[in-house]
């Protein structure tokens, strides 16, 4: 907590630098414009920072200054009630079970997948980020955290338009970003595309350690880690809008992305007597290719029934992910401290991942007059199919590591249908909505013949209501309930190494969880909002730790658990210090139980918790913005583990010129490297604990050009099933 106080102090202090000084050039300026010119007014709305409707959480991005250099996956951390864990996964009020939409799209991505979907995506090209807490029987039933929706910047007036944008960064690397997006846009027709390459470049620097027992003997494990990932993301999209006649709309949407993707891990790990003699010192070198290719095509159908909004909806995807993965671990072990005794281990290991999604849905809108109805229908198929093998370089010659190899093939069908009623009584606006979902999965673990089999029927009702008190109040209640299907990662039994006592693996045996979530808000004066959050998760899906008693390694996987709860109370303060320097404060609590295992069984653990975010917008002369964002956050339990408190601050600095069509930015990324991934382990099944720090200080430069008339920004339709790749 010390550290938190140091950290805060230095933005406080920074800030007091910064803030006063552009206070006093604004108001000068402002002073000689009123005092030398009278002319045209122009009043322009301003939009919160963050907001509610209709029960959504609304992080607007559109005019930020931040986005410079920053993905989408940084634009993320903004939300309240987001936090990062390790190796980049993003929980959602301390759950993984999230599902992650783009332009009201299911993306169906998770874990890493979408970590690296997010790092790839430029913050520049976001309007805005949505949280549905309690969604309505529309969306798929899967999030049992609720679903976040990415909204991008969109321009769909009648013409066509480039837009050209360009950005380098400097962090410990240089990486580059450049973009070209055009469009095509008539009454009839509609046409885009778009390419991008970017070089979200990192490392990451970690020291972790536990205790293992070798031979009878108690050792301590102390390792120093450096991960580098080299990076280079292409990502393509094209799509076509036909406008055939009044009530049919006809669209093609595909995009893809390529991923060219390397990893170099490196590790000293040291082992130690009780009496603190050194064991033995192991330095490890793992080497990454993987390569991901990802490609996504849909074909819709829209016909409009009537003039009064009616419509039937039909859409069909098909995605194919391919993950081609290969690396090299090599160890080189010396005993005690003369180095004695050495020896080397080289591991070679092919583990080529290849997924496909195939879906239909049709949605059926009906509005009248008092009421409006919603209905539709869903089936999608899943395959999964993944041959992974370890070998082992013994005597000059690579051998199969027979206990390490596999192959696990995984088959999924999901039938959905819903409904939903939606009807307003004076102030009071109702939606009630009934899903149901069956869901048939098979997942067969070759070498041990083990086949798992699932097969349930869920019903996942869903109310929302909205009353507006008067013109500046409202109150929103939503209850919803929600299932988190395993993640097809989670599910396959392979291994991802960082070294030889650690590692990553699924578990085929895992089994779907379920929640019911309850949230409510409360808007006053269209300002100030307070949000009220709880949720019940059965069967819930949670990290543990298992030893291996043979070698002391250490294996981190996904289990279910009985039960988790959590409550969060979140606050957002918006206010004017001056006519041009506004303040937003945000602020929450958080209270978590749920069981992990120990030795003995099981133990409860709970914890309260506590984040607050300041976002400040200065309005500079010379048509500059300037905005600074800072972040603290308590320690707080994510999974076994329980974090440490951190803080950030960023800073960024935006102008645009000819009537907004070039617009320059200048953004700095955790200006004082506080950022950082640290915690200890819950369980006395090990004691592990690690604390990393990633290469998150960064200056970054962008420019942007628009050419010809208003761009048309769309992106491609996704499904459900993409979301647990």
């Amino acid at each position: 907590m010390k550290n938190t106080i140091i950290y805060l102090r230095s933005i406080l202090l920074l800030q007091a630098v910064i803030v006063p000084v552009t206070m006093l050039t604004a108001q000068d300026t402002l002073t000689r414009v009123k005092t030398d010119t009278l002319g045209e007014v122009t009043v322009k709305a301003k939009k919160q920072l963050i907001e509610i409707n209709k029960g959504k959480v609304i992080l607007n991005l559109q005019n930020s200054a931040l986005t410079s250099g920053a993905s989408a996956f940084d634009a993320l951390k903004k939300l309240p009630g987001i936090t990062i864990g390790q190796d980049d996964n993003i929980l959602l009020r301390g759950s993984a079970g999230i599902n992650v939409m783009i332009d009201g799209k299911m993306t169906y991505l998770s874990g890493k997948q979408l970590t690296n979907l997010l790092q790839g995506m430029s913050a520049e090209n976001l309007s805005k980020i949505e949280l549905l807490a309690a969604p309505s029987a529309e969306f798929d039933a899967a999030g049992n955290a609720g679903i976040i929706n990415i909204v991008t910047k969109k321009r769909n007036t009648l013409g066509y338009g480039v837009d050209l944008r360009s950005s380098v960064t400097k962090g410990r690397y240089w990486m580059v970003n450049e973009n070209i997006t055009a469009s095509l846009n008539t009454k009839k027709w509609s046409l885009y595309g778009s390419l991008d390459y970017n070089t979200p470049h990192r490392s990451m620097t970690g020291k972790s350690g536990n205790t293992v027992v070798q031979n009878g003997e108690r050792l301590e494990i102390k390792r120093d880690a450096e991960n580098i990932y080299k990076i280079k993301y292409y990502t393509y999209r094209a799509g076509a809008d036909w406008q055939a006649g009044r009530r049919h709309l006809f669209s093609f949407h595909y995009n893809g992305y390529f991923d060219d993707f390397k990893a170099y891990k490196s590790s000293n790990l040291q082992m130690f007597y009780p009496n603190g003699t050194l064991h033995s010192n192991i330095q490890t070198q793992n080497n990454i290719i993987e390569p991901y290719h990802y490609d996504a095509a849909n074909f819709s159908y829209k016909f409009d029934i009537d003039t009064s909004g009616k419509k039937l909806t039909t859409e069909a995807h098909y995605i194919s992910y391919r993950n081609l993965s290969d690396g090299t671990m090599t160890s080189n072990t010396s005993n005690g401290g003369s180095g004695a005794n050495g020896t080397t281990h080289v591991l070679r290991q092919h583990q080529p991942g290849f997924i496909t999604i195939r879906s239909i849905k049709t949605d059926l809108e009906l509005p009248y007059s008092n009421f409006s109805v919603k209905a539709g229908v869903k089936y999608a198929i899943t395959a999964n199919d993944n041959e992974y093998r370890f070998d082992s370089l013994l005597a000059g010659d690579f051998t199969e590591a027979e206990s390490m190899s596999n192959h696990f093939k995984y088959e999924e069908k999901i039938f959905a249908a819903y409904a939903s009623v939606s009807r307003k009584f004076n102030q009071t606006s109702v939606e009630a909505g009934l899903r149901l979902e069956n869901t048939y999965a098979r997942g067969y673990t070759v070498k041990q013949d083990l086949n798992n089999t699932w097969n349930y029927t869920r019903l996942f009702p869903s109310l929302s209501i909205d009353h507006v008190i008067n013109e500046k109040n409202k109150i929103n209640l939503s209850l919803s309930r929600r299932i988190n299907r395993p993640s097809y990662s989670d599910l396959n039994p392979v291994r991802w190494y960082n070294d030889q006592y650690f590692y990553y693996s699924g578990n085929p045996e895992l089994q779907p969880e379920m929640a019911w979530l309850v949230s409510s808000a409360y808007t006053l004066r269209n300002k100030y909002i307070l949000t009220a959050t709880y949720g019940l998760r059965d069967n819930y899906l949670g990290r543990q730790l298992v030893v291996d008693p043979s070698s002391g390694s250490i294996k981190s996987q996904t289990a279910n658990f009985k039960n988790a709860k959590r409550l969060d109370l979140d606050i957002s303060l918006p206010f004017s210090v001056t006519s041009f320097w506004d303040l937003q404060l945000s602020s929450g609590v958080n209270y978590t139980t749920y069981p992990i295992s120990i030795i003995a069984g099981f133990k409860q653990l709970s914890l309260w918790a506590g984040n607050i975010q300041l976002q400040q917008q200065v309005r500079l002369p010379y048509d500059l913005q300037l905005q600074v964002s800072s972040s603290l956050y308590s320690g707080e339990l994510m999974g076994i583990y329980k974090s440490a408190d951190f803080f950030y601050m960023d800073i960024g600095l935006k102008r645009s010129f000819l009537k907004n069509k070039l617009v320059l930015q200048l953004t700095g990324s955790d200006l004082l490297r506080t950022n950082r991934y640290k915690a200890t382990s819950q369980t006395d099944i090990s004691d592990y604990r690690y604390n990393d720090r990633s290469d998150s200080r960064r200056v970054a430069f962008s420019i942007r050009y628009h050419i010809g008339g208003k761009l048309l920004n769309k992106k491609a339709s996704t499904i459900e099933e993409q979301e647990r790749l």
